[in-house]
């Protein structure tokens, strides 16, 4: 398995095109249509809206491109608006906080944004008191869907949407671009098409009409000339054709569109969400969005990610996919982490440059923040096994102290994950409980592992990547005793042990042939990510030299005989690797390239995730 599994049966033309005509039609979401409706009637009738979201990256995203539509765009002028979101004391989701902050806002309508999709009993709640309610959120779907509710999810049994794995900030994205299509005289029009055998097919909205029969006053439209768009601009399959024909003749649409996906494609990465289909191109239309948003010569209006790429010193030339996860989205992700997350939100919502930038400093220093308490608790941990070193040889890692900070578990388990070579689970207090963060390390699916739990937390959910849970404090030691159990059960019932690692190469290279050439050729095909993986490289029998240890020797950075001036960097495996060198002439490579930029010159550096002496080639 190569993780590109789902790109294989993507056509070549759109796999490197960038354009808003592979994108499918909102409508074939369940509920959203009935959900835009109901927010257009609500500002129609000077109704009170209120926004609702996660503090997560993906949860601030969503809620400010949603959020800044409904604010700037003058189709609703004079809206009665209010944004919330969750903050660092309060339980996932609709937590009793959540509700009784909703109940004194006082709202006429509720959109939630990446949470709702499991709880009913809160939703009803609210809904029983006349508050109207509409989630979009794209996790597990429970068995029972609150009642009275549009829930807005590519999950669902009934969605005809194609993508199944999208996140929160995209489907904020689609009840955008909704809105904009409802708004336009192509809303609700019908074309018919007719097939070399004379089958007639018809369309609308973007979506495949099944008819039975027929309706006679139906009237539709012809289907236009595929030949009037370049192969590239657009996708070969009529739902999408006709639903770009369309949005071509609504002004000013793709105008508004490239200025929201910036968000979207910010929300897909950072939630780390497949880089296939329709993700794929949302992150490539993002990416030039953001390239937009830096120009000082392009019109904006988006001052709050003008000030935050200012100041993060990204350039418009070289911005990339991995800028997007390592640089802009935790940034937005540390506000929440450290319980601040209004300040993410403030700065997104910016309408003036001067108080954007200053607001863009504030959150950067929040990020500084974050990571010395990051590296405290790194720290910690690191000491907590080293006193107790058996508890490394367990299926799953497990760390908890009363002296842990809180607001950084996820990164702190993953850091455990990429250590140990296991799923990890970090632990912190929280507010007089107990919050824990747990990751995997392969393919695990870490939601199975906490359903096994489930009985002793308060809360729990995420994704089968990355999940959390929070739970009392005097039930750890419980959590503890039945996890190594569990765990046990778990791990044997979804993987076999092995001694040896398989690693797939994309292309076997001299050192000779790794150059700057060389890696521009495959930068279309970018995004990199989930689901389609940089390309790996191995290199064979290299000689190294010049090494360099970094931080005590932990990482370590040396150059290889005949690739020139090409820097090698290996990370949290630096005593390992010089120990190899002894007793070996030459090693075998497996890594990546990439470029680092130091004070303004850029150079090309290769990344190696494997070293040793491969069996095979």
């Amino acid at each position: 398995m190569d993780g590109r599994e789902d790109l294989k049966n993507l056509p070549p033309h759109e796999f490197l095109s960038s354009s808003l005509g592979f994108l499918h039609s909102p409508f074939l979401l369940p509920d959203l249509e009935d959900a835009v409706e109901c927010i257009l009637e609500a500002y129609k009738n000077n109704q009170h809206i209120l926004l609702y979201g996660d503090r997560d990256s993906d949860g601030v995203s969503s809620t400010c491109l949603l959020g800044f539509f409904l604010r700037s765009n003058q189709n609703f002028k004079d809206l009665r608006l209010t944004i919330l979101t969750s903050s660092d004391s309060d339980p996932y989701g609709l937590c009793p906080e959540a509700v009784s902050k909703i109940k004194q806002t006082k709202p006429d309508l509720l959109i939630t944004l990446d949470f709702g999709s499991s709880q009913a009993n809160e939703i009803e709640e609210l809904t029983a008191l006349g508050i109207k309610v509409i989630v979009l959120d794209h996790h597990e779907i429970p068995e029972r869907i609150p009642k009275d509710t549009f829930l807005i999810s590519p999950r669902r049994n009934d969605s005809k949407y194609p993508e199944k794995k999208i996140c929160t900030s995209v489907l904020s994205f689609k009840v955008v671009h909704a809105i904009l299509f409802r708004l336009s005289d192509q809303y609700g029009k019908v074309y018919e098409s007719i097939d070399e055998n004379g089958e007639k097919k018809y369309f609308k909205n973007g979506c495949k009409l099944e008819f039975v029969p027929i309706p006679k006053d139906l009237n539709p439209l012809p289907f236009p000339d595929k030949k009037i768009f370049s192969k590239n601009e657009v996708s070969s399959d009529e739902e999408r054709f006709i639903f770009h024909y369309q949005n071509s003749m609504i002004p000013d649409l793709f105008t508004t569109l490239m200025e929201e996906v910036d968000l979207a494609g910010i929300g897909t990465i950072t939630d780390m969400m497949p880089l296939t289909g329709e993700n794929r191109m949302i992150v490539k239309l993002a990416i030039i969005s953001l390239r937009n948003t830096i120009d000082p010569s392009f019109p904006n209006k988006r001052f709050g990610m003008y000030g935050l790429l200012k100041h993060l010193n990204l350039s418009k030339d070289k911005l990339s996919t991995k800028d997007l996860g390592w640089s802009i989205g935790p940034a937005l992700n540390a506000a929440g982490r450290m319980g601040k997350t209004e300040e993410a939100v403030k700065l997104l919502l910016s309408e003036d440059l001067s108080i954007a930038e200053s607001r863009a400093k504030e959150l950067l220093q929040i990020n500084e923040d974050r990571k010395e308490r990051t590296k405290r608790n790194v720290d910690r941990m690191e000491r907590y096994f080293l006193r107790k070193p058996e508890r490394t040889e367990q299926s799953v890692v497990f760390c908890y102290e009363p002296d842990m900070e809180p607001g950084v578990s996820g990164i702190v388990a993953t850091k455990m994950a990429t250590q140990y070579k296991k799923p990890a689970i970090f632990v912190t207090p929280d507010h007089g409980d107990a919050r824990g963060s747990i990751r995997s390390y392969g393919k695990e699916n870490v939601l199975e592992l906490l359903q096994r739990l489930s009985h002793l937390f308060l809360h729990y959910g995420g994704h089968p990547e990355a999940a959390g849970f929070s739970i009392l404090q005097n039930k750890l030691p419980d959590f503890e005793k039945e996890l190594y159990t569990q765990a046990d059960l778990w791990i044997n019932q979804k993987t076999e042990n092995k001694s040896d690692v398989d690693y797939i190469t994309d292309i076997t290279l001299l050192p000779s042939e790794i150059n700057d050439n060389l890696f521009k050729e495959w930068r279309d095909l970018e995004p990199f990510g989930q689901g389609n993986p940089d390309i790996k490289i191995g290199v064979k029998a290299v000689k190294p030299f010049h090494l360099t240890p970094l931080s005590g020797g932990k990482h370590i950075k040396f150059h290889c005989m005949g690739s020139g001036s090409l820097k090698y960097m290996i990370w949290n495996k630096g005593e390992e690797f010089q120990n190899m060198t002894s007793n070996f002439d030459t090693l075998d490579l497996i890594g990546s390239l990439e470029t680092n930029t130091f004070r303004g010159k850029t150079s090309l550096q290769f990344m190696v995730e494997w070293f040793g002496k491969a069996t095979e080639a």
